[in-house]
């Protein structure tokens, strides 16, 4: 994996299985798209497990792949970009199938709202090559807070209520609420998405099986709700292994200071707190609820995607196309 420490460099990491001893061969490209591109860059020790590379810009995005004698990494790159005034923005792709086909990065991007992004983070989508922006907030709140990007970029609005800040708000307001009622009002929101929003997943879908859209960004309010379950559905539809989307789902911990956003109510019972909290948190007992309802309802994921979602057999064909690396 590789993320970037505070100064700006990029620490990969790596685990090589079953264990091993030797040097482990690093290289890098500032594109993924040619593997015969990738020049070596630095030799480590399998066992040292972790390494820092001097990017040689820190706004420009690079990719790496690690070797030994009998193991490959895949194409590695940075899955959270940082920006200065967006929240949870990261890239979608590099995950492995079940049959060992890997995610393209660069492809399809995440993050929570736009309307307050800086120049700095303008620029950065700009170097992103983003063409298209799929808003999942609702049309009140997209107008209230209209995103703010570069106009050539594409925006399509696709308007899903339930968890948008309007909602949250309401659910707020309640200063009785604890901690089980937020758990169940997120679960019984997620439910809700699922039933009363298949036609603007399955218009998704239609985006993401048109190869001029590409890149896409999917943004909503935190970015961890509507766009978690979009993520869900894309990652499920290309063959990620579930218990991988999940901890995909589960990274808004790690993107997301929900400290900071309950500072607005750390005057409130504790209860309210913990409430707020759950709110405005991704939990494993959301997706996990979501997924048993759509496996009990609807047969599995796979029947939901394929017969509610309306994603056919030759529209996933499409989406692992423009998705999927070749071997």
């Amino acid at each position: 994996m590789a993320e970037r420490n505070k100064d700006g460099d990029v620490l990969l990491k790596w685990e090589v299985s079953p264990d091993q001893e030797g040097s482990i061969n690093i290289y890098s490209s500032q594109s993924d798209s040619d593997i015969s591109a990738f020049t070596p860059i630095k030799t480590s020790n399998i066992t040292d497990q972790v390494t820092v590379i001097n990017p040689s810009s820190p706004d420009i995005r690079e990719f790496y792949i690690l070797k030994t004698t009998s193991a490959y990494s895949g194409i590695i790159a940075d899955r959270i970009i940082e920006m200065s005034n967006i929240k949870n923005f990261r890239d979608l792709g590099g995950y492995f199938t079940r049959t060992d086909q890997q995610m393209k990065w660069g492809k399809i991007f995440r993050s929570g709202d736009l309307s307050s992004a800086t120049l700095y983070d303008q620029e950065r989508i700009r170097r992103l090559n983003i063409k298209t922006i799929i808003d999942f907030r609702s049309d009140k709140t997209a107008k209230r807070y209209p995103i703010l990007v570069h106009p050539n970029i594409r925006k399509i609005s696709l308007p899903i209520t339930p968890m948008d800040n309007e909602k949250i708000n309401e659910m707020m307001d309640d200063e009785n609420l604890t901690r089980s009622d937020a758990i169940r009002d997120v679960q019984d929101s997620y439910i809700g998405i699922i039933e009363n929003y298949k036609t603007e997943f399955a218009e998704m879908f239609n985006v993401l099986t048109d190869e001029n859209n590409y890149p896409v960004l999917l943004t909503g309010s935190l970015g961890k709700d509507r766009v978690g379950l979009a993520s869900f559905f894309i990652l499920y539809a290309l063959g990620i292994p579930q218990n991988v989307i999940i901890d995909d789902y589960l990274l808004s911990r790690q993107t997301i200071d929900v400290s900071k956003i309950a500072e607005n109510v750390k005057t409130k019972p504790e209860y309210f707190q913990e409430a707020v909290t759950a709110l405005m948190s991704v939990n494993v007992v959301y997706i996990n609820y979501t997924i048993d309802y759509i496996n009990q309802k609807y047969g599995s994921v796979d029947n939901y995607i394929e017969k509610e979602l309306k994603l056919t057999s030759g529209k996933k064909i499409l989406l692992r196309k423009y998705l999927l690396y070749n071997n």
